[in-house]
């Protein structure tokens, strides 16, 4: 097909979709058996993230954990088809923008499941469990030398793609429009470190994982080693409160305190 007929293939895809779409995020397969997903504009479609990273930043007492301001709805569409444009161009691995419209957005699909999942699926083999930790580092930190910066960077968000790839979703705020970039890039560790220690230590490999974490970190730009390292300094009197009677967002901050 010609782009034009191409675009006009998405744009008619979406509308229909949209049709017969009952939530604000999903996933459809067209006509030629392509998956794609479909967000669609909601008011403050994504406050329980909002009040995830709040809840985190409040315990830890992190002030670049403070969650984005997102409005949600058409707003934070737009933000999101910016970002992805912007990212992909950079040649970071986002999804493509199939077609789009002021209340909604078509998507390609990246893989079948994230690097958490992957996690999970290799924790009864540490040494390709700690590859595939050192492949999300390998990431973001490929990201950053693009002088680019994510937004909520947990391994649920990461796309494991292959055991050389790595992929990034869910881009609804923009974390420079309130911060500096290296405050972005620390950031970004951050909330990749909260959504994997614990599951390091859960699956006996947290120190293989510590030492890999310690030698990318110290490759870092000064700024950013130095506000991820005081972020953590933060929180190291955390590191004994594991127990499962302190919760979940606790016993995660835990774990993180002892990668400090």
């Amino acid at each position: 097909m010609s782009v034009s007929d191409t675009h006009a293939f998405y744009q008619h895809a979406l509308e229909q979709c949209l049709r017969i779409q009952t939530g604000l995020m999903q996933s459809h397969t067209l006509a030629n058996g392509e998956k794609v997903w479909v967000r669609q504009a909601g008011a403050r479609n994504s406050i329980w993230r909002y009040r995830l990273l709040k809840i985190v930043q409040k315990i830890s007492g992190i002030d670049i954990l403070l969650p984005v301001p997102n409005l949600g709805g058409i707003s934070s569409l737009q933000t999101e088809a910016t970002r992805l444009q912007t990212l992909s161009t950079a040649g970071v691995q986002v999804p493509t923008i199939l077609a789009q419209q002021p209340d909604a957005l078509m998507i390609s699909h990246m893989g079948e499941h994230n690097l958490e999942k992957e996690w999970k699926k290799q924790k009864s083999e540490p040494e390709i469990l700690l590859q595939r930790w050192q492949l999300g580092l390998n990431a973001i930190e490929d990201v950053h030398r693009r002088n680019q910066y994510l937004s909520e960077t947990f391994a649920r968000n990461m796309i494991y793609i292959n055991h050389n790839s790595i992929g990034f979703i869910d881009f609804e705020d923009d974390p420079l429009s309130v911060m500096t970039l290296p405050h972005c890039h620390a950031r970004d560790w951050l909330c990749y470190l909260h959504s994997g220690a614990r599951l390091m230590q859960d699956f006996g490999v947290a120190e293989q994982a510590k030492a890999l974490w310690d030698s990318i970190l110290q490759q870092q730009p000064q700024e950013v080693f130095q506000t991820v390292a005081k972020s953590l300094r933060k929180i190291r009197w955390m590191r004994h409160f594991n127990a499962n009677i302190y919760g979940k967002d606790t016993i995660k901050l835990a774990a993180m305190a002892t990668f400090a």
